[in-house]
Formats: C-alpha cells, sequence, structure tokens
C-alpha cells in the first residue's frame, strides 16, 4: 500500500520532518503513540491501520515512533522502546508490542516523564500453551520470559488482545493465581481486554486497481486453493498433510495449492510439512505494503486455513485471514474452532470442517461447483464489509474502549 510505504519511507527519512510534526497537533480527545510496528500483518491490524485510521476520522491525534521492516521468523526480537521526553509527555496513551523482555523499569521511566499517560502493552498468543514444537517454544516456555511477560500485564495500565478467548485465560491467570501468591500485597490497576481488529475497504482495495492480468486457460479450469501461512503455522499444515496427498492423488492437476509466504520447510529443524513430492506453488514472504497486491492477483479460488483443534490455537488465532479474504470475494475454509466458529455462517459465508476427513471432500465438491464457492465468496465479501469495515461507529468503539478504562481507572 503506497499510503504506508510513504510513510515508512518518511519516518526513515530524517530531513522529512515528518517524524517531528506528528507531535505538533494536541487532539481534544486523545494523543496516541505507537511504538515501532514492523510491516507485518499482525501489526497492521494492531497498530499501524488504527494509527491511519484513527487519525483520518479525528478520533485521536497519531504518532509512530518509527516502523520496523519486516522480519519473518524474527517477529519477537527484543523490542527497542526510545525514551523520547517529548513524546512521551505528548501522548496521553502509548502502545507498546508484544515482548517477553521485562518492561517494568521502562514503565518506571515513562511515568517518571508523564504521570498521566496510560501504558498498553499487547499479548499476541497464549504463550502459557505452546507446544514444544512450536519455533518459539524455547523463547516464550522459559520460566523468567514467562514471568516477564506476567510483569508486563500487571504493570501495564491496559492489556490488550484480539482473541476473546485469551482475555479469559489471562483474567483467570491473575484472578486466581497470581494476584494471591506472585503479585500478593501489590497494587496493580491493569485492565485486561479484548480489542476487535477491523479493515479498511478504501485503503487496501486502493492499491491494488490495476487490470488483473488473466490467467492461462489450463490455469482456469484448476481450483486454485491459497494457504496464508509462516513458519509458526508448521505443525498445523503437517497435520494435514497425508490429507494434501490424498488431495492430489485423488484430484491431481485440477487442484493447486499455493502456499502464501512460507515454503514449507521449518526454519530451525529443515524438514517440510508437506508430502514427499507434493507439487505446490510457493510464494515468498511480502511486507503488508505489498501483500494486499499479492492476495488479489493470485485469484484464489479459496483460501484454507490449516488449523488443528487444540487450546494453543482457540486462544490464539486471530480472524485477520477472514477479512482478506472476504475483502476479495474468497471464500474460507477452516476447521470448526473459534474464533472462526462464532463469525463463519458455514455454507454461506465461509466454509468449516467438522472432521478432516471432510477436507477432501469438501475440495471435491467445490472443485465441480465453482458456482457455489462464488456464491460464498460474494456472502463473504458482503458480511466483511457490513460488519468489519471501519466507519464513525467502529472508530467510536475503538476509542470507547479505551476512555472507559481511563473512567475506571
Amino acid at each position: 500500500m503506497k499510503e504506508i510505504l510513504d510513510i515508512f519511507k518518511e519516518l526513515h527519512n530524517s530531513e522529512s520532518g515528518y517524524l517531528e510534526n506528528q507531535f505538533k497537533q494536541i487532539h481534544w480527545n486523545k494523543n496516541v503513540l505507537y511504538v515501532n510496528p514492523q510491516l507485518n500483518g499482525r501489526h497492521f491490524y494492531k497498530y499501524i491501520l488504527p494509527y491511519i485510521v484513527m487519525y483520518e476520522f479525528d478520533g485521536w491525534a497519531t504518532a509512530l515512533t518509527s516502523i520496523d521492516k519486516y522480519k519473518p521468523n524474527k517477529e519477537y526480537e527484543l523490542v527497542n522502546i526510545p525514551i523520547d521526553s517529548k513524546q512521551i509527555l505528548w501522548a496521553d496513551l502509548i502502545i507498546l508490542p508484544f515482548t517477553y523482555f521485562n518492561m517494568k523499569d521502562i514503565y518506571s521511566k515513562i511515568r517518571m516523564i508523564n504521570p498521566n499517560i496510560k501504558i498498553v502493552f499487547n499479548v499476541d498468543f497464549n504463550y502459557y500453551q505452546i507446544s514444544k514444537n512450536h519455533p518459539l517454544h524455547s523463547i516464550f516456555s522459559t520460566a523468567d520470559n514467562i514471568s516477564n511477560i506476567e510483569d508486563n500485564i500487571f504493570y501495564s495500565d491496559l492489556t490488550y488482545v484480539t482473541n476473546a478467548k485469551l482475555c479469559d485465560v489471562l483474567i483467570e491467570k491473575f484472578d486466581n493465581e497470581l494476584n494471591n501468591n506472585k503479585y500478593k500485597g501489590i497494587f496493580s490497576n491493569v485492565h485486561i481486554g479484548t480489542l476487535p481488529i477491523f479493515t479498511d475497504k478504501d485503503l487496501i482495495l486502493g492499491n491494488v486497481t490495476e487490470e488483473l492480468v488473466p490467467l492461462p486457460a489450463e490455469e482456469k479450469e484448476t481450483l486454485r486453493i491459497g494457504i496464508v501461512a509462516t513458519n509458526y503455522t508448521w505443525e498445523d499444515i503437517n497435520s494435514y498433510k497425508e490429507l494434501f496427498k490424498e488431495v492430489k492423488d485423488k484430484l491431481g492437476n485440477k487442484v493447486k495449492f499455493i502456499s502464501i509466504g512460507f515454503n514449507g520447510i521449518d526454519h530451525f529443524t529443515q524438514k517440510s510439512c508437506f508430502p514427499d513430492g507434493f507439487e505446490f506453488e510457493y510464494i515468498k514472504p511480502a511486507t503488508i505494503v505489498h501483500y494486499f497486491k499479492q492476495l488479489r492477483n493470485l485469484q484464489l479460488d479459496m483460501i484454507f486455513v490449516p488449523l488443528r483443534v487444540n487450546e494453543f490455537n482457540m486462544t490464539s488465532e486471530n480472524y485477520n485471514k477472514l477479512l482478506e479474504a472476504g475483502l476479495f470475494s474468497v471464500p474460507l475454509m477452516v476447521y470448526n474452532i473459534y474464533p472462526y466458529s462464532e463469525l463463519i455462517k458455514n455454507g454461506d459465508t465461509g466454509i468449516l470442517l467438522s472432521t478432516k476427513k471432510e477436507f477432501v471432500e469438501r475440495i471435491e465438491f467445490f472443485q465441480n461447483n465453482r458456482a457455489e464457492l462464488k456464491r460464498i465468496g460474494e456472502n463473504a465479501h458482503n458480511y466483511v464489509i457490513e460488519n468489519f469495515n471501519y466507519n464513525e461507529e467502529f472508530v467510536s468503539i475503538i476509542d470507547e474502549i479505551y476512555t472507559l478504562e481511563e473512567n475506571e481507572g
């Protein structure tokens, strides 16, 4: 997206004055400072898009300390939190990304500069349930790092997640355990809540206006199934390995799988999550600047989200893939688990699998019934635009989430 690329370039151009100019506006409502988001999908929905939208709708004055480049497999490197007195004095809220680095001292320094500031911490996934084979297990499963994250939550003013079940997990953990043991006798005013994510049709589609290059004749007859993946989803994809093979054995070239952002090779073990000899198209990872254009140009018939039914996925998965698929009128197929089970009406706005064997059955069916896929895709598009596209009402919801907590504090 050109607008985001322009912001990235301006922030990294010390002569542009863009960084300093952000802090010249004092908003009657809130001044909100976002700290160093990356050009990836997760940070796009949680930080970069609200930074743009809340300003454009005059909900807040917003500012970024910087934008970091996209870092595949390195998203959770230790974050650099600049302590700039001018920026902190300007801000009513400072919004920090998820990190396992202990932030207590940084919180204290921020509050010394601006005692009235609200510190907002974000948690991306259920670090208590991360599996031993997950690429981030060695980092997020250590007692010290778990304790650091707990401190980052406890000593913040607000901690937000985008999965409501994860919110329940954290509240229960603090109420029933940590507040009675680790933090016994220590006061905390933290509010743990759920922050909804939305999309912006005009911003995203306004940057993919070029005419599509028609697919070759033979490709038009092929069912094109996209898998938006990263190394973090290796275990989930691997659990469908035999089903991928079964689909290809049954349907051959009538189906094409396209892995977007991941080649299937685990970054650490070098093992593939796909069957031996499995043919698929690999699309290299792209920054959020180019991702949506890439997704649209692939002209997918369906997007598949390979999830296993487990506590980690049900308390960590976001629904951004539903927003992305719907925006381009592409049906999403996923196992019937939270949060998708609460958002998708099976056969109407998406495809929910009740058993793994349905994976093969549904692909066979839709390969022969393209009109059904088109109908579901159009319904998904209307559903996303009506319920998740930023407008004045949703801007007010975001503002109220913070305003209510300010008043409670």
